[in-house]
This record gives C-alpha cells, structure tokens and sequence, in this order.
C-alpha cells in the first residue's frame, strides 16, 4: 500500500505542476476570450483545480492513512485540497468585494488576486514534501513512529 501512496502522491505533483502549465496555457490566448467563455483556454486550468487537485488529494490522504503512513503525512495529503477550498470560498470571494469582477479589476482586486499564485505555491511545497515522505516510507520496512502518528 505504501507503493501506491507513493504513486497517487507523484500523480498529486503532477496534476499541482500542469496547474501552473494550464495558467500560463490561458494566460497567452489570443485573441482573449469573452468573460465566462467556456471554450477558454483558461478553462482547463479551472477544471484541473477545482476538480482533478481536489479529487487527488483526497484520494491520496486517504490511500496514507490505508498506508499507515501516519497522521501528519495523511494530513500533508489533504492540504492540496484545502488550500483549493481557501482559493475558492475566501480568496475569490474577497476579490470580488475589492472590486474584481471577470470583465474589470480594481488595485484593491489585483492585490487580493495575488494571493491566489502564492497559494499555488503553498500547494506546491505541499505536493513536493508529500513525495519526499511517501518516499521516503516505500524505503522503510519499519512501523511509523508513534510521534509521526500523531
């Protein structure tokens, strides 16, 4: 089981990785697209971080705990997921209360915005420690630590 925490754990950096692919991928359509077009190139990255990161996540938390790979590390698999969540329900919505909309900004909007790229990279830095651990555990033969446990 450890095998395949390991693997849904490189599917979760890979899917985190293709998130920053898929923003630029929009970011450079020409011409730009209509607001809420949905054949917008930005669509994909939309997709994959709304559904396939969270699904992910999910998936893998619950295949570390089926691992035994203890509580820190399941709970390191669903940060991915959470920070989605922070991104949609308080990022986007404060946004909005700054001013941003999806055909103008404001200062205040682009400032808040911005929260949305370090968040990216928090998710990042979860995904990439994940993989060290569920590594790292498919090398040990020996039981989790009961302080890693916890």
């Amino acid at each position: 089981m450890r095998k395949v925490f390991f693997g849904l754990a490189v599917v979760q950096l890979v899917a985190v990785l293709a998130q920053f692919y898929l923003a630029t991928f929009g970011a450079f359509e020409r011409p730009y697209p209509a607001p809420g077009d949905p054949g917008a190139a930005i669509g994909y990255h939309a997709m994959n971080g709304t559904m396939v990161i969270p699904l992910v996540s999910l998936v893998t938390a619950i295949a570390a705990l089926a691992a035994r790979a203890g509580g820190r590390t399941a709970g390191l698999a669903i940060v991915p997921f959470v920070l989605v969540a922070v991104q949609l329900f308080v990022i986007f919505p404060l946004a909005e209360l700054a001013g941003a909309s999806e055909t103008a900004t404001t200062t205040a909007g682009l400032f808040v915005l911005g929260f949305h790229a370090l968040d990216g990279v928090a998710i990042l830095a979860a995904a990439v420690v994940l993989v060290r651990r569920a590594h790292a555990l498919t090398k040990s033969t020996a039981a989790v630590p009961a302080h890693a446990a916890a």
